[in-house]
């Protein structure tokens, strides 16, 4: 069976990933990243996000920072933070791996970092393909805050690919997740 990392474990209780269902493509796009200057000594305020690309990207590095404190949080916290970056059965299901790793005595272990590949939109649905770096996560004791070495991630990257809707309220949410078995690289930076 695949080891997954724990925001896919927290996902998808040992392996029950929602799959991607196909989404006509408009374009592809890579995510734009703010350049900086060797010369700044204060980082200039970014301006916000305005593109759909640009907005789905925005709000997928979200959802990842969020992760790992609701991972931590109780069922119902984990729920009123994660519902404005997700939504539907994904949203339960997530609840559902929490409260099924908090049973267990587990915590989220380490940091994933979104290394998006590409974003496909159309007509209010999104798929975003990420080479995530998952190197140094897995789960932790509840108690203790350690590592269960047994769950540590052995490969640096883990191949996602997302599905995300635009809301009736203007945000996009995740609302599926699908592990591939096939490796990935992450985009050049």
């Amino acid at each position: 069976m695949r080891k997954f990392s724990w925001p896919l474990l927290v996902a998808a209780p040992l392996v029950s990933m929602l799959a991607v269902s196909g989404c006509m493509s408009e374009g592809t796009a890579s995510p734009s990243r703010p350049s900086s200057s060797p010369k700044q000594t204060s980082p200039s305020p970014q301006p916000s996000p305005t593109t759909p690309h640009d907005i789905i990207f925005q709000t997928y590095k979200e959802y990842w920072k969020l992760l790992p404190e609701a991972g931590r949080s109780s069922p119902e916290r984990a729920r009123a933070m994660l519902k404005s970056f997700v939504e539907g059965a994904y949203l339960d299901h997530l609840v559902k791996g929490i409260r099924e790793m908090r049973s267990q005595g587990r915590e989220p272990y380490g940091d994933v970092v979104p290394q998006v590949k590409e974003i496909w939109v159309s007509k209010g649905f999104a798929k975003v393909l990420d080479c995530q770096g998952i190197s140094g996560t897995g789960m932790a004791d509840a108690r203790t805050h350690q590592l269960i070495p047994e769950t540590a991630r052995t490969k640096p990257t883990d191949n996602i690919e997302v599905e995300m809707k635009l809301a009736s309220d203007g945000r996009w949410r995740v609302t599926g997740l699908s592990a591939k078995e096939k490796p990935c690289t992450p985009p050049s930076p």
